[in-house]
């Protein structure tokens, strides 16, 4: 009687059709063209709200196991809901709930609110899509219309850093589609199946393997590939902000577990060449984060290490198939875990530049940022320390001895990265922004309530007391470095911004300036002649086209001239299909005989 909620990604396609006549033919459509501020009324306001209604429904309506076919739909679209789709459902309908809520109250007075709104329900649609279609090309459409969609999104203000940010995203979105489609192909190919099963997928060979792991793995962040990730999460608008670094960078997650042989075939070295870039991203982001002034592109950086550590438990479990019930388990809680904690930091810190100052409010706001960011720090009596006592026994399982004390000082290290998150939020100064918050702290609560409660309903006692150690070193040093700062200030100033979010893209712009100068040199002949080339071709094209009409030509076109020609060019394309097929009737009859 449920199954037809399988079809709430419909339900935001239908919303965002109401406002994509304004976006693509409205006046001023330019993202970097100023228009007048709109004040949508209260129901307009609230579509971003509406759209993920249904499919918060269908997460708590629709059993384990049930199906829908679309058999019309590409090559056959198998609508579904499983153990794992429940859980991503879950927690995704949730943050996209709470995130349309504080759209609802911050975009709703901006520039471009419908434009704003058009977006933000199609990048929904594609993020429900991909969750509640089972086959290999829902998957790919949702993806594809999530990232595409969340592109304008982050340009949504039109300022130069955002659309620079957005340019840098989209090149990158663009590179992993392309990878995940070939790996989808390739997948679809060598199991013979567009839904294919755990045993199916044990066929997969390394190349298939890999390019789904770089398809995901720009939206997941993995280094090298993590270059759009903090300057997008900067740029964007909070609710933005929150989804991305929540629930849309969870279906890289969601894609691994169902397309990578995950338990059913051994693969010890491209295993491990996985696990060591899920290392390497790890602390790679870690002291880069600790550098950054801005709270955002803080978050960031986090999210880059803490998809290194699924990316590393996804490598271990190829490595050794066996552990692939608990690895699978210990990823699934941990992508709820870490999208309700990030999501709830994106939301709180909005909060925190836009609602009251002082007084109560103010500090219930930063009373919550410190325990999700404890909970992201993976402290005990928090969810994180929850999946960090499910991730135990494979990391403990791994060949390599020193990885548990490995991931002890990345804890100490996540700790003050989280630290420092704290005090660029102390230190923030107010926007007078004007738009109502009171909606929006409601919700983030609810998100903060969630997460309070998660390792007491989900996790048994003996996990409560994980991490102790690792965290209290962290908030130790984390002491000592704020007292020093505190006492004095221009200790640490150099260090802030030495590395500008984005990196790798950064530091190789000399680089990067320098090749485009020598190519530019090298190249010069070859250019030169091609623009010659190129006048003299136009010129030749002028003479020809743009010659005065003659009489004879006025004559052709007349319709018993051309209708003529017509019929006449028909009636030997007939004449000779006919010989054709009379050809192979003979060809047909002598093989007979």
């Amino acid at each position: 009687m449920t199954d037809w909620l399988l079809l709430a990604w419909i339900w935001p396609l239908l919303l965002a059709a109401s406002g994509l006549p304004r976006l693509v033919s409205g006046p001023g459509q330019r993202w970097e063209r100023p228009r007048p501020p709109v004040d949508m009324s209260g129901w307009r306001a609230n579509l971003v709200v509406i759209g993920v209604l249904p499919a918060f429904a269908a997460a708590w309506l629709v059993p384990i196991g049930s199906t829908l076919s679309l058999p019309w739909l590409f090559l056959g679209t198998e609508l579904g809901l499983d153990e794992t789709s429940r859980v991503f459902l879950l927690f995704s309908t949730l943050l996209w709930l709470a995130a349309g809520i504080d759209a609802a109250q911050s975009i709703r007075r901006t520039e471009h609110a419908r434009r704003f709104q058009a977006l933000y329900l199609l990048a929904l649609a594609g993020n429900l899509w991909l969750i509640l279609g089972q086959d290999l090309f829902s998957f790919y459409a949702g993806f594809a219309l999530m990232g595409l969609a969340c592109y304008g999104l982050i340009i949504h203000d039109g300022r130069a850093a955002a659309l620079k940010a957005g340019r840098v995203y989209l090149v990158m979105t663009l590179l992993g589609e392309v990878c995940l489609f070939a790996a989808l192909v390739l997948i679809a190919q060598q199991t013979g199946s567009v839904t294919p099963t755990p045993a199916e997928l044990a066929r997969l060979d390394a190349l298939a393997v890999s390019l789904t792991l770089l398809g995901l793995g720009v939206k997941a962040g993995l280094v090298p590939l993590h270059l759009w990730l903090p300057g997008a999460y900067a740029e964007a608008p909070t609710p933005v902000s929150a989804v991305l670094g929540s629930a849309m960078i969870k279906v890289a997650l969601l894609g691994w577990l169902r397309f990578l042989p995950l338990g059913t075939a051994t693969l010890p070295e491209l295993g491990a060449a996985i696990a060591v870039l899920g290392l390497i991203a790890v602390f790679y982001a870690l002291p880069i984060g600790l550098v950054q002034s801005d709270a955002k592109a803080l978050l960031g950086y986090s999210s880059i290490s803490k998809m290194g550590l699924a990316v590393l438990l996804i490598g271990l479990i190829l490595m050794q198939p066996a552990l692939a019930p608990a690895g699978i388990a210990a990823l699934t809680l941990f992508a709820a875990y870490h999208a309700l904690v990030k999501g709830g930091l994106f939301l709180g810190f909005g909060l925190r530049q836009h609602a009251e100052r002082r007084g109560w409010v103010a500090l219930g706001v930063l009373g919550g940022l410190a325990f999700l960011a404890l909970a992201l720090a993976s402290a005990p009596f928090t969810s994180g320390a929850l999946s960090k006592y499910l991730m135990k026994p494979v990391l403990n399982a791994s060949p390599w001895p020193w990885l548990p004390a490995a991931m002890a000082v990345a804890a100490v290290a996540t700790t003050l990265l989280m630290a420092r998150f704290l005090w660029i939020a102390v230190g923030q100064p107010p926007r007078q922004s004007g738009h109502p918050w009171r909606w929006s702290a409601l919700a983030w609560s609810g998100l903060v309530v969630l997460v309070l409660l998660f390792p007491f309903v989900l996790g048994p006692a003996s996990s409560w007391t994980t991490n102790a150690l690792p965290v209290a070193l962290g908030l130790a040093v984390a002491a000592g470095v704020a007292a020093a700062a505190w006492a004095h200030p221009a200790w640490l100033r150099p260090l802030i911004g030495l590395v500008p979010a984005g990196d790798l893209l950064v530091l190789a712009r000399p680089a990067l300036d320098l090749a485009a100068r020598l190519g530019r040199r090298l190249l010069a002949p070859v250019l030169t002649l091609s623009r010659r080339l190129g006048v003299q071709l136009q010129g030749h094209f002028n003479r020809v086209f743009e010659a005065p009409e003659t009489a004879a030509e006025r004559r052709l076109r007349h319709w018993p001239v051309a209708g003529a020609l017509w019929i006449g060019i028909i009636a030997v394309l007939l004449l000779a299909m006919l010989a054709g097929l009379d050809h192979l009737g003979q060809i047909s009859t002598k093989g007979v005989g």
